[in-house]
């Protein structure tokens, strides 16, 4: 049977062995198909095993010795169409899925570029970078400063803020309530608008966005900022800033 390759049709090499070799001998028993498909009787079992359940070898008892039979080539042609008909299942289940999975990706994309940055350096580091990758008539934005965040750091973030508006970039900064003194500072300078929350409450975490870069920062107690630099995230978290910005107030009286 030169020219036969089953494994084209997805069976591997010892089926296409031992379907050839039972094509070949007719009915036979392990002994003479391990010989002629040239594979241990070891191997031969678990083979044999697997092409009866895909129906394309048959077995019966015979004087309590097994024997084989090769089934005729157009049972090969149904179990391809069975398959054929499982896999086009299998495609439509999928194709049901696929916006979970691209979902998924799209998360395992957000992780992938999130970043950490720990202790009031990484603070720095961070607005440092902003500061290197912003350009002259962007807008930087900040919402939920609270007053724990100037402590111990409000000398670096005047000379910050000096050096951004040197370099003609925009800053629009909701504070907290807590935080109006460094609120009422900071608005003195060009290029900055300042608000603040409509409501008192303590929070020590705040956001900021610069461009595509959400920086969730934390001085409290343990200092860290968690960069993610994804433009849907940026794109959510403006969209946030503007809802408060609408009703924030531009003082607290």
């Amino acid at each position: 049977m030169a020219g036969i390759n089953l494994r084209e049709l997805g069976f591997t090499g010892g089926e296409e062995k031992v379907y050839l070799a039972l094509a070949r001998l007719g009915v036979s028993s392990t002994g003479p198909i391990a010989r002629e498909a040239s594979v241990s009787r070891s191997k031969l079992y678990e083979i044999l095993e697997k092409m009866i359940k895909k129906g394309i070898v048959s077995h019966f008892l015979k004087n309590k010795v097994s024997y084989f039979r090769a089934a005729p080539v157009s049972r090969i042609v149904d179990y391809l169409k069975e398959k054929e008909r499982k896999i086009s299942q299998q495609i439509e289940e999928f194709e049901k899925k696929v916006p979970l999975y691209e979902n998924l990706m799209k998360n395992a994309q957000i992780l992938q570029c999130a970043e950490v940055y720990e202790g009031i350096e990484g603070i720095k580091q961070v607005r440092e970078i902003a500061l290197s990758k912003m350009k002259k008539g962007e807008i930087m934005y900040y919402f939920g400063n609270p007053s724990s965040g100037h402590e111990y750091v409000l000398g670096y973030w005047d000379d910050w803020n000096k050096r951004r508006v040197q370099k003609g970039i925009g800053a629009w900064i909701i504070y907290n309530q807590d935080a109006f003194e460094y609120g009422e500072r900071r608005k003195k300078l060009p290029l900055t608008k300042v608000k603040y929350l409509p409501k008192k409450g303590p929070t020590h975490a705040w956001i900021e966005i610069y461009g595509d870069i959400v920086a969730i920062v934390l001085k409290y107690k343990t200092p860290m900022s968690i960069i993610i630099n994804n433009s849907f995230v940026s794109e959510s978290f403006l969209n946030y800033f503007k809802i408060l910005w609408s009703f924030s107030k531009t003082n607290i009286n």
